[in-house]
């Protein structure tokens, strides 16, 4: 049998470059993808410059803003709450659930607030008791809303089934009674 030479594959060194770059290509996009992801999920909000408090204790619109910004988280944190709270025992887990996307996104808000209105920077820099107490009011407000969560979960831990509890005994006991009235043939009370 003859014996046959063995020629080097055609287009090695193209084939070999085609595949570095879809490798190189590949590994850019997930790297890009993994960014992306985290960027959204751990950075912290841009402030557009010109939404930003110059710092100047006489911008006092800039300073309304900032007050009205605060007093917004405020009443959005106890609204929340409180909602939440109306709702009773019905529905535990959506509480929770509610509770924790209502959380996100106001710290979200909070933190944007925050940045705009530059409290930590500019707390204690001559612009006034004024501004420096908003700024203790605003960095209250996420131990606040901390605690919110604590009377929320604590509620629903030791307090909630026994409201659950009730609520089934009026709706048994009403039943009864529709029950007693119907038999007996009336409809309307007797007055």
């Amino acid at each position: 049998m003859p014996r046959r030479e063995v020629k080097p594959p055609e287009f090695r060194r193209y084939r070999q470059g085609l595949q570095i770059a879809t490798f190189g290509t590949t590994a850019i996009i997930i790297a890009w993808l993994i960014a992306s992801v985290a960027h959204s999920l751990f950075a912290h909000p841009a402030v557009r410059p010109s939404a930003t408090f110059s710092g100047r204790a006489d911008d006092l619109d800039a300073l309304l803003d900032c007050q009205a910004d605060v007093e917004s988280l405020f009443d959005d944190l106890n609204r929340k709450l409180f909602d939440l709270q109306a709702l009773g025992a019905r529905y535990d887990i959506q509480q929770a659930e509610q509770w924790e996307a209502f959380s996100k996104s106001w710290l979200r808000h909070r933190r944007e607030v925050g940045a705009r209105c530059r409290f930590d920077e500019l707390k204690g820099h001559g612009l006034g008791a004024a501004y420096d107490h908003l700024a203790v009011v605003y960095g209250e407000l996420e131990e606040a809303q901390r605690a919110y969560a604590v009377l929320l979960y604590n509620y629903i831990d030791h307090h909630a089934s026994r409201v659950e509890d009730i609520r089934h005994a009026l709706e048994s006991s009403r039943k009864t009674f529709e029950m007693e009235r119907a038999a007996r043939g009336r409809t309307a009370r007797p007055g």
